[in-house]
């Protein structure tokens, strides 16, 4: 910072040259005095132009169903930064709107064939506090699993006992309608675009449950056979992707007509299915071969397949269509893969048994 005016002395001249010299200038206090002139709401002002030039930090979300926990990583070193405790055996998870809370199923069991009552709540984690702060009773409702949340905000939550899909409405916390089923073990849900109709992957019956969300009723079922799992609906919700698990097969389903439209071979036991962004691919996790596979959705073949790690069960890809995860469930890791190359590029340490991933985004100020 250049010295203040009053310190700069101007020269003497010829007339001042013998005159008494002006009294000692104390510079520190020169300086001080301009710091203190400088207002706090410059000096804010400073401080956010300096927060926002620093790189936004984004966060892996990581359930682990055998530590009933909820874990935040940092996702470029691998690091587990926090853990939050859910209730037992947590299997799946959702985002509000706004991403500030996530809700947890808290399943009970370690599988979908036990026969045990298992859990009825679902916990919500604040994501910027990085802390449980409640919980929704789901009453007679017991194990939760899969949940999704549609454009209005309200989650839906699939049930084993009674079957049902539940609607749940975050802010209220508490169930504002339950579809009953007339199929067995809804696992995983999945709601369309504009929130008028869901699927559920039944798979205590080998069919695909058809809802009607408009009028809150089971429309339809279409069997798909084995044990249907994951689900994945494309962009124009024309074709609805089954995984189902011991019939080895995934599953094309007519999400309009509400027929199946081709079942494709993939040995492996395919467990959970997810779309590449532009919808060019649909990525397999196969939970018995403890691999991942890549399937080419216009010609519906599959076109590539790697070692992923022993019960590899949920899958995550980012919304750049560069990278994707999947959990090892026996070895305690996620694995991040590129895409379209399936190439290992990093290994994050977890807890045991890992499951759903999500990659939070960080706002900027």
């Amino acid at each position: 910072m250049p010295l203040p005016s009053s310190i700069l002395a101007a020269e003497p001249d010829a007339s001042t040259a013998t005159s008494t010299p002006p009294p000692p200038v104390n510079v520190t206090s020169a300086y001080l005095h301009q710091w203190q002139n400088i207002s706090v709401g410059r000096l804010l002002t400073l401080l956010l132009l300096v927060s926002a030039a620093l790189p936004a930090a984004d966060t892996l979300l990581i359930l682990h169903k055998l530590d009933d926990s909820f874990g935040f990583y940092d996702p470029s070193t691998g690091k587990l930064e926090a853990k939050v405790a859910t209730g037992r055996k947590p299997h799946e998870f959702a985002l509000s709107v706004d991403q500030r809370l996530a809700f947890i199923t808290n399943y009970g069991a370690d599988t979908y064939t036990e026969t045990q009552p298992g859990g009825n709540t679902l916990t919500i984690v604040d994501l910027q506090q990085r802390k449980a702060i409640g919980e929704i009773d789901l009453g007679e409702y017991r194990r939760p699993h899969g949940i999704e949340r549609g454009k209005s905000g309200l989650f839906y939550v699939t049930t084993d006992f009674p079957a049902a899909l539940l609607i749940v409405d975050g802010r209220k916390r508490k169930i504002v309608h339950a579809i009953k089923l007339s199929n067995k073990l809804p696992h995983m849900v999945q709601v369309s675009p504009d929130e008028r109709k869901a699927w559920t992957a039944d798979a205590g019956s080998g069919t695909v449950s058809i809802i009607d969300l408009a009028n809150r009723r089971q429309m339809a079922s279409v069997e798909v056979g084995g044990v249907p799992m994951g689900l994945a609906l494309d962009g124009p919700a024309k074709n609805l992707f089954v995984a189902t698990r011991t019939g080895n097969m995934v599953v094309v389903v007519d999400a309009v007509a509400n027929r199946v439209k081709r079942s494709v071979g993939i040995p492996g036991m395919p467990a959970r299915v997810v779309l590449s962004p532009d919808g060019k691919l649909l990525f397999t996790s196969l939970i018995d071969s403890g691999e991942l596979a890549a399937i080419n959705t216009r010609t519906q073949l599959e076109i590539k397949r790697v070692p992923a790690g022993a019960r590899s069960e949920g899958l995550y890809v980012e919304p750049s269509g560069e990278f994707l995860y999947i959990s090892a469930q026996s070895e305690n890791k996620v694995k991040k893969f590129s895409i379209p190359d399936l190439e290992l590029v990093q290994t994050i340490d977890t807890p045991p048994k890992p499951d759903p991933i999500y990659l939070l985004r960080s706002a900027r100020p």
